[in-house]
Parts: C-alpha cells; sequence; structure tokens
C-alpha cells in the first residue's frame, strides 16, 4: 500500500471519526434534555471521552502532532527566542479565549434553558438579581480564561521542549 493510499483511508477514518463523535454528542444532549437525568447518558460519556483518548494514546509516537497549530493547521513557530514566545503565547491566549467563550455560553445555555435554575449564580447577595448573574458569569469567564490559558501555556510548551528534543536528538544521530 503506498502513501496516497494510506492517507485515503486516514482521511475516511478521520471522517467517520468525526461523524460518529459529533451524532454521539447530539444524542447525549437530546438525551439528557428529554430526560433531565445525567446517568441515562453515561455510555455515551464514556464514548466522548474514550474516542480523543485513544486516538491520542496510538498518535502519541508521531511527535509532529503534539506541536501546537492554528486554526487552518499551520504550525506555531517552535523556536525558542523572544519573538517566537511573544507569537506562541498571543496563540495560547487566542485558543483560551475562545475555549472560555465556548464554555460560557454552554454555561448560560445549561443554567437558563437546561436546569432553570439560577440560584448558585448569586455570590453578591448585596447586588440585584440581574448585576449578580452577570457579575458572576464574568468572574466564571476571566477564571476560566486565566486556567486555560494557564494550562495550555504549561502542556504546549512542554510538547515544543519534547519536539525541539527530539529534533536535537535526530540532528546528533545524523551527524
Amino acid at each position: 500500500m503506498d502513501e496516497r493510499s494510506q492517507q485515503h483511508i486516514a482521511k475516511g477514518l478521520a471522517i467517520t471519526f468525526s461523524i460518529v463523535y459529533i451524532s454521539l454528542f447530539v444524542f447525549a444532549i437530546w438525551k439528557y434534555v428529554s430526560t433531565k437525568d445525567i446517568s441515562s447518558i453515561t455510555l455515551e460519556l464514556v464514548f466522548i471521552v474514550m474516542i480523543p483518548v485513544s486516538i491520542a494514546w496510538f498518535a502519541r509516537r508521531d511527535e509532529s502532532l503534539t506541536i501546537p497549530k492554528t486554526i487552518s493547521g499551520d504550525l506555531i513557530d517552535t523556536g525558542l527566542d523572544k519573538k517566537s514566545r511573544t507569537n506562541r503565547k498571543k496563540y495560547y491566549f487566542l485558543d483560551s479565549l475562545g475555549f472560555a467563550i465556548v464554555v460560557l455560553v454552554l454555561t448560560i445555555i445549561s443554567t437558563f434553558f437546561i436546569e432553570k435554575d439560577w440560584q448558585h449564580l448569586y455570590l453578591f447577595p448585596q447586588l440585584s438579581e440581574v448585576a449578580n448573574i452577570i457579575l458572576t458569569l464574568s468572574l466564571d469567564f476571566f477564571i476560566s480564561l486565566l486556567v486555560f490559558f494557564g494550562i495550555s501555556h504549561v502542556w504546549e510548551e512542554f510538547n515544543i521542549r519534547r519536539y525541539n528534543r527530539k529534533l536535537d536528538e535526530l540532528e546528533d544521530f545524523n551527524e
């Protein structure tokens, strides 16, 4: 089997896994909304977690997969100079910002449309109900942003150092 055939098979598998993954996610949300019971979607949640974990497990040997990429698929600069690190921090911030926005939107949808209970959003009892909810969600957003940025920064910098070490080893091996 040549490289082109392997790429076609890999693309077919990726499309199939994507369809299954999205279907599982949609089905789990639909099942949760209709039953209002989180324990009814346990099997779906296991598969939703298991699919990316299994892909990461089998792809762990390819160091190029661990390097951060932009949304368009371009590699982030893996250099160790100040400019490269600054560019990577911008990427980590934008990535964290997007993830924090998604979490905020899902929290709002879950709180106001599924649970229909926002009593847990009252952190500041001296404020009005609306101001309390807005302030609590804003605080949640900024904490999420900081946590996601910290996790992204530590994880991706670790991957970049490991990638650079592997490149150094290969260059030493070739000499």
